[in-house]
């Protein structure tokens, strides 16, 4: 078995593509094949962000597996996993079955390698750096009362029909 980064590598055989990562379901960046200008430090702000846009897109009542960002040069492709999300930064003209059968085979490959290590023992090791400090979140604000308002009643006694603010004659 090789690691996660020697699979993401093989993304790279498709032309168009510039790189991938794969983020776990809290969005903590799990591993990366992408240019320096992409480094850790960014995925602890972006990872947390695809996670939630992607459980955004999913609170619609439909499953869903797989979502393309199109920007004006680049495609961003995310696709899910069973313990996460694979992420594939990609040209605007990359061929999308080619990429679509590579990332299924990537992830064929991935998932029991994270399996393993997820059903693995867990060791005490010593780590050479320190964990990231907590972020401190602002407590989301509840939103404003609900003022029910009286429908206006028309000179019969029943309710006015309204459409923007203005009455509608029936």
């Amino acid at each position: 078995m090789g690691a996660i980064v020697d699979h993401l590598r093989m993304l790279r055989d498709v032309q168009g593509v510039y790189g991938s990562f794969v983020i776990a379901g809290s969005g903590s960046l799990v591993d990366r094949d992408l240019p320096a200008a992409f480094d850790e430090a960014l995925f602890a702000d972006v990872g947390p962000r695809v996670a939630r846009l992607f459980e955004t897109f999913v609170s619609g009542g439909k499953e869903m597996d797989t979502c393309m960002l199109r920007y004006a040069d680049h495609k961003l492709y995310v696709r899910k996993m069973t313990w996460g999300l694979i992420g594939v930064l990609s040209s605007s003209a990359v061929n999308l079955p080619a990429l679509r059968m590579v990332v299924n085979l990537v992830i064929r490959r991935i998932d029991p390698e994270i399996a393993a290590i997820a059903s693995a023992p867990v060791r005490a090791t010593v780590k050479s750096t320190p964990p990231p400090l907590p972020v401190a979140r602002k407590a989301p604000t509840p939103p404003p009362p609900r003022v029910e308002e009286e429908a206006p009643v028309a000179s019969g006694g029943r309710p006015v029909r309204m459409y923007r603010g203005r009455p509608v004659d029936d």
